[in-house]
Formats: structure tokens, C-alpha cells, sequence
């Protein structure tokens, strides 16, 4: 025990949470640790080092590695440039991060005669472990920070209210190979030097910023918000804007030194770009239906949700929110660039699209924001403690609370009762705090999606069927369409989503009867939702070739995510080699889920 007294108490906690993570993750490994977003993170490394193809010109070696290992539903993880070619979907800032693991594992994976793949257990183990440095990094900034601006109590108080009140801990634990473990340590690194650089103007603090913001980049490209926490730090009015200014141009020679560094180390990155598509800048995400909506914000959502809200499955961070405040009335100097910095990725978080950001627990990119509302939490907790003994007892029973209900949920997450893509407001009261469920209430989730696209309709019973299109051709000859045999495409059917329902979802059903004559391959039934930048949720359905006698085809499509009820239901059959089809009795049938 006398060793103990040796440590401060933010610095006892700090040592107990970075134990509570390695034995965590010590027992909660997977067998397929680099899979999905990840194993695309990470694709360079083997690519270049095991499978020689580090600029990404063949990707059957990629296709044949995810059908033998089951890595991913689908290889979306490979863009294409304008002309079709393959290139990597995500930058190279993971895998840079990677890299001295992988090493490691190679060099273990060769003495202990595992298949030296990039997949085996070493890569892996090597990878998971190795990882957990970023995260122990992270933290002891974290805490450096908050000494700064508090004290030990306080400090060592939100220390535990962040790893063990929030989503922290699964994310730095199950998920630590995902981006948001570098991207905290970083954020943390860019804030501690911040303060170091306005407190000695020294050249080492503001490399570490410009390479800090760059690796954050290459990592996240919208990441690169959080530079205006270094802008604006100690602005709190025009006097102090114009005195910054001046210290900048006194040391204008640092700043020249530390954006040449910042733009060196995103050269690779950029040469590539050059390499694959001649433009030093591209985007590779090629979805229509996932992007920034701008204009249409998902803010309740992403705050209040119960598939994901972030206050939702994170209440604790409200103490951070109030503390904004206090924050406001003691420091302008440094409210402004906190909050701004927030503010500011908090609207590029919730204009995502996909504002739940897959599988993780509650909001996963804000995470990195924690750097920042460390800042104002830590306030809050200090005039916490010049309050009344029943405003802190108060406080004490709903942060233990809050502390509680979120362990509670994430071992509901764990044992597969929360889900991570599906929950409702009906299914989140359902379960709440308990440690089973019915499996009835599962009716109450959101549809099932099946992230290879091979969805399957088999609860029909919980849908309503309506009539949405149907064509005779009685104005036609006999009644019937008949294709011309030299046009690719024919049957252009166009509705937009608002007019066939009000609900997140439908079942399409679609059929019709048919026949084909001297098609040498089979014909296309191409559906997909269409918006003006594109398609998405697109899928095909094949008919027979050289069907001679009408036959009746009948297909179902689930809609995709809609990203806006403006956007259009689109049909086309897609003739890919020379021939006629013929069509009489087209129906198409939309089911809704009748709650």
C-alpha cells in the first residue's frame, strides 16, 4: 500500500483504467480482428509487402483472400478510378499506424511457422496488442491536459467518467484497430502541444501540431477540423486576434518549417492519388446514397435517437455540455477554440449520412471530441465542488448512475441484447436494464439488412401490401411490350420514394410475365434507388434466356437506407447481348410493415 501513496490520485486512476483496458482486451479477442473497415485500413501493408502489389493494379488477389478468409460481406474496401481501375477505398493513415505491428507480426509469423499471409494469429495478436499503445498514449495526454487547466481530484474523477461513463472503453478495447483510437491519442497530442507552443513558442510543439493535423487527416480527411482548436486558441477578442497575429509573424519561420513537414507527409498519399487518376486530391467513395447532408442535418438523431444517440448511451457527457458555462464565464481564451473546434465537427458528425456509424456503441467519431470535452467537464467539476453538500451528493447519485446505465448497455451490446444497428424506441424501453429478451420484441427492431445485399423476405406476415404500378400495355399490339432486339434497355419505370410511402422502409415486389427469343445472355431486372449524383442500393435479378412461352418472374427488393424522399425508385431491364423481350402484366406491389 505504501507504493500507492507514492502516486498522485489522477495518476493511480490513469494506471487502474489503462489495466482495466489490457485485460479486457486480454479476453475479448476475435478470430477475424482484421475485417471490414479495418482489414481495408490495413489492405497497403500486405499489399506491398507480402502480395507485391502495393499500387493496387489487381484486385483478384483481394477477391480471392476475402472468399477464402470471410473477411468482409462484400470488398467494398477497393474504389475505382473514372476509368474502372482498382485503388484503395480508405487513405493510408491507418496503415501507416499499423505498419510497425505488422512488421512484428511478420517477423513472429516467419519463427513460428504460421503462414506469413498479413491474416494469421500473429499479424493479428501483434496488431491488437500493439494498438493498445495508442490508446495508453491518448490517455496520459488526456490527463496532462486536465492538470493543466485543474487539479488532481477533479481530474482524476473525469478520467473515470469518460472510460467507464461513455462509449469510450468499447471503442478503445473490442474496437481499438479502428480509427478513433489513433485519432484520440492524436487530438490529445495536437491539444498538449497547443498549449505548450502559446506557453514557449517552441518549434518541437508546433511540428507536433502540423504533423499531429495531417496524420489526423490521412486517417479521417474531415478530421482536419480540428485545426481550429490551434487557430483559435487564446482569441477571446480583437485585441488578442491581432496579438496571435503578431506572434505568428514573429515566428513565421517555425510555421514554414512545420507545414513543409505536414504537407512531406502526405506526399505518398498524394503521389498516388496522382498515380491512379492524375488528380492530387480524390474522393473514392463512389455510394450516391452515403454523403455530407448539408442541408439536412441529422442533429436530434445523432443527440437523441435510440438507435444511437449520443446522449442516449452516453448521458454522462451532459455534465460536459453544462460545463461550457463555466468554462465561458473563467477562460474565453479557451472557450472559444473548444467550443468552436466541437461545434463545428459536431455539424460534419450529424450531416453523415449514415449518422450511426455502423456497429459501434452509441456515436463512434465523437469519441475524439472527448480531448476536448475533457475541458470543459473538468470545470464543471471544479464548481461542482463549491457547491452545497447536496448539489454534490445529487451529483455523485446521477453520475453513478449514468456510469451504471452505460456498463449496463454495453454488456447488453455484448451479449447481443442491444443492438447496434436495428434499435427503436420500442425495443430500447423493451429491454431496458434486463439481461434477457424475448425474442417477440425483436419485432420492434428496425429491419433486418443483410450486408452481402442476399436479403430474404420472410416475415411477410408483419406487412401490409399495397398496389403501386401496374401496366397491361393495353395501348400496345396484343397487349404486350415488345423490345426491340437492337436496344440495351427497355421498361424504364421511375417512382419517386415520397410517393410510395411515408415509412423507413418497403418491400418491393415486382412481376410480370415474359418470354425472350435469341438472347445469347441471360436478361438483367436492374433496381436501384436514384438521386442526382448517382444510384445506390443497387441490385439485379437475372430472367431466363430464350424463354420461348411466357412465363410469370416475380422478384423483392428491399429499399436501402434512403438518404431523401425525393429520391427515385428506379426500374430498367438491361438486355446485354442482342435480342427481343416481351412483357405483359407488370405489377409492382409495395409492402409495409404494418407498426
Amino acid at each position: 500500500m505504501k507504493r500507492f501513496r507514492n502516486f498522485s490520485p489522477s495518476s493511480l486512476v490513469l494506471i487502474l483504467l489503462c489495466l482495466f483496458i489490457f485485460f479486457f482486451r486480454l479476453n475479448h479477442r476475435e478470430s477475424k480482428e482484421i475485417s471490414w473497415d479495418v482489414f481495408g485500413y490495413y489492405l497497403p501493408l500486405p499489399a506491398t509487402f507480402i502480395y507485391n502489389d502495393p499500387l493496387l493494379n489487381d484486385r483478384s488477389w483481394v477477391d480471392q483472400l476475402n472468399d477464402e478468409k470471410h473477411l468482409s460481406g462484400t470488398v467494398y474496401q477497393i474504389s475505382t478510378t473514372e476509368k474502372g481501375e482498382p485503388m484503395y477505398f480508405f487513405l493510408f493513415g491507418m496503415s501507416l499506424f499499423y505498419s510497425i505491428f505488422f512488421f512484428i507480426g511478420h517477423f513472429s509469423a516467419g519463427i513460428g511457422g504460421f503462414p506469413q499471409d498479413g491474416f494469421s494469429d500473429p499479424y493479428q495478436i501483434s496488431l491488437v496488442f500493439g494498438c493498445m499503445l495508442y490508446t495508453f498514449i491518448g490517455l496520459y495526454y488526456l490527463r496532462k491536459i486536465m492538470l493543466y487547466f485543474s487539479n488532481e481530484r477533479s481530474t482524476a474523477i473525469v478520467l473515470v467518467m469518460i472510460v467507464l461513463g461513455t462509449n469510450y472503453a468499447h471503442h478503445m478495447t473490442m474496437k481499438n484497430l479502428e480509427t478513433v483510437n489513433v485519432l484520440f491519442m492524436l487530438a490529445a497530442l495536437v491539444i498538449w502541444n497547443t498549449i505548450q507552443w502559446h506557453l514557449d513558442h517552441k518549434l518541437k510543439n508546433l511540428l507536433v501540431i502540423s504533423i499531429g493535423l495531417i496524420l489526423m487527416a490521412l486517417v479521417k480527411p474531415s478530421e482536419i477540423l480540428f485545426a481550429f482548436f490551434p487557430i483559435l486558441f487564446g482569441i477571446k477578442n480583437r485585441h488578442s486576434f491581432r496579438s496571435k497575429w503578431e506572434i505568428i509573424k514573429i515566428h513565421r519561420r517555425q510555421f514554414y518549417i512545420a507545414i513543409s513537414a505536414a504537407l512531406f507527409i502526405a506526399l505518398p498519399q498524394a503521389g498516388y492519388w496522382i498515380y491512379k487518376t492524375g488528380k492530387p486530391i480524390y474522393d473514392t467513395y463512389k455510394n450516391a446514397g452515403v454523403g455530407l447532408d448539408f442541408f439536412s442535418p441529422h442533429i436530434w438523431n445523432t443527440l437523441f435517437s435510440f438507435r444511437k444517440g449520443w446522449l442516449i448511451y452516453t448521458p454522462i457527457m451532459i455534465f460536459a455540455l453544462i460545463g461550457f458555462w463555466q468554462l465561458y464565464r473563467t477562460n474565453k481564451g479557451v472557450f472559444i477554440p473548444v467550443f468552436g473546434t466541437f461545434i463545428c465537427s459536431f455539424f460534419i458528425v450529424a450531416s453523415w449520412t449514415e449518422w450511426w456509424y455502423g456497429a459501434g456503441f452509441s456515436i463512434r467519431p465523437l469519441i475524439t471530441y472527448y480531448t476536448l470535452l475533457s475541458i470543459p467537464m473538468v470545470f464543471f467539476v471544479d464548481k461542482l465542488f463549491e457547491q452545497k453538500r447536496i448539489i454534490q451528493f445529487a451529483f455523485i447519485v446521477l453520475a453513478s448512475f449514468f456510469l451504471f446505465l452505460n456498463q449496463f448497455q454495453w454488456w447488453q451490446l455484448r451479449h447481443y441484447i442491444l443492438d447496434p444497428y436495428r434499435t427503436t424506441k420500442e425495443y430500447y424501453w423493451a429491454i431496458f436494464l434486463k439481461k434477457e429478451v424475448n425474442k417477440d420484441k425483436q419485432k420492434l427492431m428496425l429491419v433486418q439488412r443483410d450486408f452481402t445485399g442476399n436479403d430474404s423476405f420472410a416475415d411477410s406476415l408483419d406487412y401490409r401490401a399495397k398496389l403501386i404500378f401496374e401496366d397491361k400495355f393495353s395501348n400496345n399490339s396484343n397487349g404486350v411490350l415488345l423490345s426491340d432486339a437492337s436496344k440495351e434497355f427497355a421498361m424504364p419505370i421511375r417512382i419517386p420514394y415520397r410517393k410510395i410511402t411515408k415509412k423507413d422502409h418497403v418491400w418491393l415486389a415486382i412481376s410480370f410475365d415474359y418470354k425472350t427469343d435469341n438472347t445469347d445472355l441471360p436478361i438483367l431486372l436492374a433496381v436501384c434507388m436514384e438521386r442526382k449524383n448517382g444510384a445506390y442500393g443497387y441490385k439485379t435479378f437475372e430472367l431466363q434466356k430464350d424463354v420461348k412461352q411466357m412465363q410469370k418472374a416475380n422478384f423483392y427488393f428491399l429499399t436501402p437506407e434512403i438518404r431523401s424522399e425525393n429520391d427515385v425508385f428506379k426500374i430498367d431491364l438491361w438486355k446485354r447481348s442482342p435480342g427481343s423481350i416481351t412483357i405483359d402484366n407488370l405489377k409492382i406491389r409495395a409492402f409495409e410493415r404494418q407498426r
